[in-house]
């Protein structure tokens, strides 16, 4: 499915503003896709202090708050991956 993404970022106190068009399997991973659409952008920035302001999906769905829970996860200890 395809849908439209609008992120709106504070870093270091300066705002901003991104957005484009994705693809996701399910409605289940559009979450995930929005914060690696974050990621890749905290990447060219740096990785600088940054805070999510807000996450819309075709405007008009507000998904702020599963990204941030995304954002907010614990890493996993290296026991737990297997190679």
């Amino acid at each position: 499915m395809e849908f439209n993404l609008e992120v709106h970022l504070i870093i270091e106190g300066t705002g901003l503003s991104a957005r484009g068009r994705f693809s996701a399997r399910s409605k289940k991973e559009i979450p995930i896709v929005a914060h690696q659409y974050i990621k890749s952008i905290k990447h060219e920035t740096g990785y600088r202090t940054s805070f999510i302001e807000g996450v819309m999906v075709n405007g008009t769905v507000d998904i702020t708050e599963e990204v941030r829970e995304i954002e907010n996860r614990p890493i996993p200890p290296m026991d737990d991956i297997f190679w």
